[in-house]
């Protein structure tokens, strides 16, 4: 996804050269992305031979899907677990990089 959200649209042989270093096979790729389309996380449209495919989903509505589905497999639904994890997380880090993350934190409820 961090391809695809870094990308306007990306080939399944331009993702796997992308993805070399990690002795990924093209064929693993390809079938990658093709689940990845069918889950909705990616789109998909024909050019020339091959399919390109593009993010489908922003990465920060993902993140809020995944974090809904966290809270209701973890804590009945609830978020105040959800965001207490992440308070204690915050703690685990240094404090300048846990004051910068609370900053914008704070800016996002604001705005």
């Amino acid at each position: 996804m961090e391809l695809a959200w870094s990308r306007p649209a990306l080939s399944a042989q331009e993702t796997h050269a992308a993805l070399q270093a990690r002795g990924i096979t093209l064929s693993t790729v390809q079938s990658t992305l093709e689940r990845l389309t069918r889950k909705g996380l990616l789109a998909r449209h024909k050019s020339g031979r091959a399919f390109r495919y593009r993010a489908a989903v922003a990465r920060e509505a993902l993140i809020a899907s995944l974090l809904r589905a966290l809270s209701d497999e973890l804590a009945t639904g609830r978020l105040e677990p959800v965001l207490d994890g992440l308070a204690t997380l915050l703690d685990e880090l240094g404090t300048e990089r846990a004051a910068s993350l609370r900053a914008r934190l704070g800016e996002r409820g604001n705005g």
